[in-house]
């Protein structure tokens, strides 16, 4: 039997909202929270970790050694394997579009779930994803079609990935309490964001299944340095039935209605798994089966306007001169860069002798605090 269930994710409320608190919000139970969808493009993923309190500040605990199926219709079951960390993973070709499937879960401690029967949806390609300069930033939008008028729902996820550099080069390290020089580059660096909001659309109430340049993504270009060097967005596209469109839909309404989806909040949802050990015992979670398409783009700073004055990230950064034998009670270029200050080059004085080192904090200088310093393989 599905029921509404009011659940309590934490968040801070703001001062001019009164708190709301179910009973579930001190509960003595944590509730199964699944969360993924059977892919049939690539590997199915599903991770499992439990709901908390709102006055819990832990991260959610995850859901290990349980043993999670996938059943079809019209062909027998096949188990996820499970990786250790509350996710559990199947292997591209396992679902077929156009096929029912649904999963069961069964839990270390011997309980018992499972979800409805759902059809694995084909996703139409993406149109196009394109932007615009507008005055505060770029404005990003998708736009696709379904020629067979089938799909009439969708969902968008995204990833940003932007290059940027530290303040600083460092050429010098500082390894083994010695100076010596450095091997990895720590100024050039990469970093990828997933969305975080829910991005949905309909076509339902139009004579033609298309959704034109919905309005996915709008990046500043005052309070971020993503369009400072080089930015790339990365667009997934899927498929959603009528009843999994409103689940989200009706997610999207009550987060943003107070915060992002992250923010502590209650909210009333019901989805396709429940428990069969205990009916009474609520289930976080929607599970969809669809395949996935997708389009990447890039922006590079020449195509922007040019009176644009994009932030480094860095504009606060001061290095500072620090001697290799300070009079006390300055401390040492060893004994800043023992704590943890990252050397930049060496100074000599007039006769060529190394006396001090240019020095800064690691979130100056050393872009892997905000990023990777690898390339992607997409770059």
């Amino acid at each position: 039997m599905r029921k509404y269930v009011t659940i309590g994710i934490t968040l801070l409320i703001g001062s001019c909202v009164d708190p709301y608190r179910p009973p579930e919000v001190s509960a003595p139970n944590t509730y199964l929270v699944v969360d993924g969808f059977l892919n049939a493009t690539g590997a199915s993923t599903i991770r499992l970790s439990r709901t908390q309190n709102l006055s819990e500040s832990k991260k959610p605990a995850i859901e290990t050694k349980a043993t999670v199926k996938v059943e079809g219709e019209k062909s027998g079951s096949q188990t996820f394997v499970d990786q250790g960390d509350g996710t559990y993973t199947l292997a591209a070709g396992g679902v077929q579009v156009g096929q029912k499937y649904c999963l069961s879960i069964k839990t270390a401690a011997g309980r018992s779930y499972a979800s409805d029967y759902v059809t694995v949806k084909q996703t139409p390609k993406i149109d196009n994803v394109s932007w615009q300069a507008q005055n505060q930033g770029v404005q990003f939008y998708v736009t696709t079609h379904d020629p067979t008028n089938n799909t009439k729902y969708y969902r968008w996820e995204y990833e940003e990935t932007w290059e940027f550099y530290s303040a600083y080069y460092s050429s010098v390290d500082y390894l083994n309490k010695q100076f010596v020089s450095r091997a990895e580059n720590i100024n050039h660096c990469w970093r990828t964001e997933k969305s975080t909001g829910i991005f949905v659309a309909s076509s339902v109430k139009l004579t033609e299944d298309v959704i034109n340049q919905f309005p996915l993504v709008f990046v500043s270009n005052s309070s971020s340095n993503r369009l400072k060097t080089r930015y790339s967005l990365l667009v997934r596209q899927s498929a959603l039935t009528a009843e999994a469109f409103e689940y989200w839909q009706n997610l999207r309404k009550n987060t943003e209605s107070l915060g992002s989806i992250f923010d502590p909040q209650p909210f009333q949802v019901v989805g396709n798994l429940y428990s069969v050990t205990d009916p009474d015992e609520p289930v976080v979670g929607y599970l969809s089966g669809y395949s996935v398409e997708e389009q990447r783009l890039f922006v590079s700073p020449t195509q922007l306007p040019s009176t644009w004055r994009i932030p480094s990230g860095y504009e606060s950064c001061v290095p500072d001169t620090v001697l290799l034998a300070p009079p006390p009670p300055d401390l040492s270029a060893a004994e800043m860069a023992g704590a943890g200050w990252v050397p930049i080059e060496g100074y000599l004085s007039p006769q060529g002798i190394l006396i001090a080192y240019l020095m800064g904090s690691p979130t100056c200088i050393d872009c892997r605090t905000a990023g990777v310093n690898v390339k992607p393989g997409f770059w």
